[in-house]
């Protein structure tokens, strides 16, 4: 399949040019337009100048029409230039380090894609490619020249132009014929060099003339046409510029001869050796495997079609791996025929079709089932007939006489047959994203034990940032496989259809490739699992996933008819506010508009705003930040109402007219879901809805709270680790006082603000606690005195003063933070005390920028990762133990985990009990140096947990 044209691509591109690169320029010009922080590999190499000129080459060659012939030159080094002027590119900074190591790539690209190279000893690359478009004209052959550097335009004429590809403030290349060339510089391309002369070049440290600029020489130009000419004619030009000319005349001519291009070079254009080749594929996915380019290994595979599959398929050859070969289960023979293969297998891959992704009212449409690379089997039992695909499209998904179609066996039999292989203690499964699975067999009554691996939390464990946690991402990441991806077989948009719409046969590849590659998937991950001593971590996500699973089934009830009193009495304060904005200003506006806010605030009521900033429209903004600011300049009272304004939409908006809405039909209770891999810390995430995030600072965000309700008899129970960042803080910095504080169960603020101000307990202020509350929490998230400052009362200087007596209070602290950060910067990653890795390339590559803002992040987040990545296990932790005992004794059901928190629903009778449990098992889930503390609370809605 043939690329389109790249955008640059034109007429004076045709496939009978020879295309010309200036190698160095145009790494340097893709290297400072393409952000650093966004190519970098897993292991920190940067790639943006190696992307971005990949990307060039690869729309040359694998356009249409390929130029007929190609090359690219790269500087070597010193030249003749450097003789002439020993401070000749004096001035330019070196190449940054980020660049020089992607010189050696880019070169390792060039040579996979077959690309001739053309050099030559004691000239610059703008030589060869002088000579070689000079020797090109003379034998017909128009010539097209990608570069980053405008020296060239001198080289453009009838035969030659000039491209500069995108930069960083322009998104299209820009092609320079000479009209373009005249239009851009205002004189000639023949007339470049002489202009330089004049002005000089300060990237190249061409002196030019001393105090002639860029009018004076384009002036002069425009009547005397060269350099020789315009000294012919000194006598034409005023004083001022006479002398100017007359004392500079030794440093033109030496200018000259630095910025003319060379183009009679020794060196012979072979076209023939230039023409653009075939070139072998596997180094070149090889390469871009290694570069993780995707895209482009996806480019080369679709635009090679036929050879690039073999290629593909050789590669996996080589390395054990073949395409999958399904296998269509569809009679009970073929059935048993697997069963008998589950009973002899160790372990297991599977991966179910269903209908959507709603775990409580999806149905299941297929069973894929991988027991030995490379075959793998598929039970289809919900695929619709094309008579209800043709006749009732979507709707027969929903239609009480939908039609399965033929040759499906019914998925009670299949479920029966494969329930003794997926519960067999002795067998392991294998899934990507198995809770998902998991939940669909778990509500038909299989439950699935032991899952012993998921690649998805495999590859997240490995990389907590990784792009590939997708499993067709990472089969091309990991295994070099292109899969099928689901858009092709069910359409996207309106086009869009469910997966029971698509016929078994072209069903059936598919989904047997989902299970046979995530097979193939764990060996790889499991051995860097184990090289990175990961198994640990690994040992306490796999329980986890049906203890998940049971929590978003459980689902948490509301009160319907309180969320619409609610919003009721939101919308009524909201129309109050609106009018009392309205009245201030004098007239009616659209408060959410930034344009009319702006206008009202800052014009009309002239509201200070010297140094605030702008948005995209020009007009000042009105973000939160902002009003915040303004507040104690405001007396009209228009800046609280316009943030009470807002925070009361908000919640009205995203709460209490959003959550009704996702009461799921079946279940009359909102069923969130937990994402195990969805942060770099390790704590689990909540969305759809996000019940981690229902508000709880301001008094109308609590009343959110209320709406969420215990079940008759029954009431809702919260356990909460006090304090546990601080507690693994005393235990990894081993620092004695907070060791000490802990042990004898002290108030740890009050203890800190004692400790520091050098005063006993009992006289102890409530500011002086508040302080060191902020300054404790503070340290963990890397904060300085500077934040502590802003924070804060304190000048810079206090709150130095302040953090270095804190520190010499507390020393095994200050040991801690120096410690990690040093590991950060050593090794590119610190762990949990479980082992869980966090990575830091920005702190690795060559060269980092030390007191960079992405620096000085990246040390914040690792001085945190320890602390907050362990709690994050413990409470998981508490999590497996509670669940295993709750199911053996217990009606009692965890309901939420808001990070050192669990929200459970306990029958009344049970509360007693249960408080204790619950109080005991997260208080011994992990032994620290010091004691993990738990307070349990009840209440029948979510609010009274807390008051």
């Amino acid at each position: 399949m043939a690329m389109a044209l790249p955008t640059h691509y034109n007429e004076a591109m045709s496939a009978e040019k020879l295309v010309l690169i200036d190698g160095h320029a145009l790494a340097y010009r893709v290297f400072y337009g393409l952000p650093l922080e966004s190519f970098t590999t897993k292991q920190g190499e940067p790639t943006n100048a190696t992307y971005g000129f990949t990307r060039t080459l690869l729309d040359l060659i694998l356009s249409d029409e390929p130029p007929k012939y190609l090359a690219v030159s790269f500087d070597l080094g010193r030249t003749f230039r450097d003789d002439l002027f020993d401070e000749y590119k004096g001035t330019r900074e070196k190449m940054p380090d980020e660049l020089d190591i992607q010189i050696e790539r880019i070169k390792q690209v060039v040579a996979a894609l077959n690309i001739p190279v053309l050099t030559l000893e004691g000239y610059e690359a703008d030589d060869v490619l002088g000579t070689m478009a000079a020797q090109a004209k003379e034998q017909g052959v128009p010539v097209h020249i990608i570069t980053g550097d405008r020296d060239l335009f001198q080289l453009v004429d009838k035969n030659t132009t000039i491209e500069l590809p995108p930069g960083k403030w322009s998104k299209e290349p820009q092609i320079y014929d000479t009209a373009g060339v005249i239009k851009k510089m205002k004189v000639r391309p023949d007339q470049i060099v002489d202009y330089k002369a004049l002005v000089g070049d300060a990237s190249d440290n061409i002196p030019g003339v001393r105090g002639i600029g860029d009018k004076t020489a384009v002036k002069l130009l425009s009547k005397h046409d060269t350099l020789d000419e315009i000294y012919a004619h000194l006598d034409k030009q005023t004083t001022r510029t006479r002398n100017l000319l007359e004392t500079g005349r030794e440093s033109a001519q030496l200018s000259y001869q630095l910025a003319k291009i060379v183009t009679d070079a020794p060196i012979t254009l072979n076209l023939a050796h230039c023409v653009t080749h075939e070139f072998e594929l596997e180094p070149a996915l090889d390469l871009f495997h290694t570069l993780e380019f995707r895209t482009f290994t996806r480019q080369l595979i679709e635009a090679k079609g036929d050879a690039a599959q073999e290629v593909v398929e050789a590669i996996a050859e080589e390395e054990g791996e073949k395409p999958t070969e399904p296998i269509l289960v569809q009679t009970e023979a073929q059935l048993q025929k697997l069963v008998e293969a589950l009973d002899k297998a160790e372990t297991f891959a599977f991966d179910l079709e269903t209908t959507d992704l709603d775990k409580q009212s999806g149905e299941i449409v297929g069973i894929a089932i991988a027991i030995k690379p490379p075959k793998a089997y598929y039970i289809p039992v919900g695929h619709l007939s094309t008579a209800v695909q043709t006749t009732a499209g979507q709707m027969g998904l929903f239609a009480s006489d939908k039609k399965l179609a033929d040759g499906q066996l019914p998925l009670q039999t299949v479920l029966d047959a494969l329930r003794p292989a997926f519960t067999n203690p002795e067998i392991g499964k294998i899934a990507h994203n198995a809770k998902f699975d998991y939940a669909f067999l778990h509500r038909q009554g299989v439950t699935v034990a032991p899952i012993t691996f998921d690649t998805m939390i495999a590859e997240w464990l490995t990389d907590p940032d990784s792009k590939f946690k997708g499993l067709k991402a990472l089969a091309r990441q990991r295994l070099r496989i292109e899969m099928t991806e689901i858009n092709e077989l069910i359409g996207t948009g309106k086009q869009q259809k469910s997966f029971a719409l698509v016929p078994v046969e072209q069903a059936a590849p598919y989904a047997a490739a989902d299970a046979d590659v995530t097979l193939r998937l764990m060996p790889p991950l499991q051995t860097e699992i184990t090289l990175l001593k990961l198994d640990k971590v690994l040992d306490l996500e796999m329980p986890l996933i049906p203890v998940l699973s049971s929590m978003e089934t459980a689902g948490i009830g509301i009160d319907r008819a309180y969320f619409s009193q609610l919003s009721q009495e939101l919308g009524e304060r909201l129309r109050l506010l609106e009018r009392q904005i309205h009245e201030i200003a004098g007239h009616e506006f659209n408060i959410n508009s930034t344009q009319q806010l702006s206008d009202v605030l800052f014009k009309e009521l002239n509201l200070p705003h010297e140094r605030l900033r702008r948005t995209k429209s020009g007009y000042f903004s009105t973000a939160a930040d902002v009003l915040e600011g303004l507040k104690p300049s405001d007396e009209t009272g228009m800046v609280d109402a316009i943030i009470t304004f807002r925070e009361l939409g908000k919640l009205k908006s995203t709460y209490v007219d959003a959550l009704p809405e996702l009461i799921n039909p079946q279940t009359g209770r909102l069923h969130t879901s937990f994402n195990q891999t969805g942060t770099v810390t390790g704590r689990i995430a909540s969305s759809n809805p996000n019940l981690q995030n229902i508000p709880i600072r301001t008094e109308d965000g609590r009343q959110i709270r209320r709406g969420f309700v215990a079940r008759p008899g029954w009431v809702f129970m919260a356990a909460d680790y006090s304090q546990v960042e601080l507690r693994i803080l005393a235990h990894v910095s081993q620092d004695e006082a907070l060791i000490k504080a802990f042990r004898q169960d002290q108030d740890i603020h009050r203890t800190t603000a004692a400790t520091v101000h050098g005063v006993k307990l009992e006289e102890v202020t409530s500011e002086q606690r508040r302080f060191a509350k902020a300054v404790n929490f503070g340290l963990i998230y890397g904060m300085g005195a500077y934040r502590l400052a802003r924070d804060s009362d304190l000048t810079l200087a206090e709150a130095n003063d302040f953090i270095e007596t804190y520190f010499q209070r507390f020393p095994g602290i200050q040991i801690y933070l120096d410690s990690t950060k040093a590991q950060a910067w050593e090794k590119g990653f610190v762990e949990t005390l479980f082992g869980r890795r966090r990575y830091f390339p920005q702190l690795t590559g060559r060269n980092p920028k030390n007191n960079s803002p992405t620096t000085s992040r990246a040390e914040r987040e690792a001085i945190n990762h320890p602390i907050q990545g362990t709690a994050a296990d413990i409470i998981k932790v508490a999590m497996l133990n509670l669940h295993e005992k709750l199911e053996a004794n217990y009606r009692a059901k965890m309901l939420l985990q808001v990070h050192d928190e669990l929200i459970l629903e306990v029958p009344e009778e049970e509360a007693t009990a249960v408080a204790k449990l619950v109080e005991e098992t997260m208080s011994n889930a992990f032994k620290l140096d010091v004691p993990l503390k738990v307070e349990a609370s009840t209440g029948h809605n979510w609010l009274e947990l807390k008051d």
